[in-house]
């Protein structure tokens, strides 16, 4: 299937907007009054750097590209691992459940059989 022929489904507009609005929240924790005082200057960076990344994949599912399908993925299953260890250390922690129902419906949701021929993930070569 060709790019011009994609159909973009309604799941991937909402996978698209939770990346960007991740990415916006990532970019504006570093500012006052959202950061911590005293936060180094790199780890600020860092942060705005991962910020703008998490747009840019936005930007790729948004537009079905099959790279952001895969660092979606990959991103969403580290994000699911480390709410994981925070929810079992820290069972109070509600961001963490949130963020483990969220990265759950991602993963779920990109698996899916339509959603992977729509980004031409795991069709045959031959």
């Amino acid at each position: 299937m060709n790019q011009a022929a994609k159909i973009r489904p309604s799941g991937v507009v909402v996978v698209s907007i939770l990346m960007a609005w991740s990415g916006f929240l990532t970019i504006a924790s570093t500012f006052p009054p959202f950061a911590p005082h005293g936060i180094p200057k790199w780890v600020i960076g860092i942060d705005i750097a991962l910020g703008i990344a998490m747009l840019i994949v936005a930007w790729g599912l948004f537009v079905l590209r099959t790279w952001a399908y895969i660092v979606t993925l990959a991103v969403q299953a580290i994000n699911g691992i480390f709410a994981l260890i925070t929810v079992i250390t820290v069972p109070r922690a509600w961001p963490a459940w949130i963020a483990l129902v969220i990265a759950g419906f991602i993963i779920y949701y990109l698996l899916l059989p339509q959603v992977r021929e729509t980004f031409g993930v795991g069709r045959d070569v031959s």
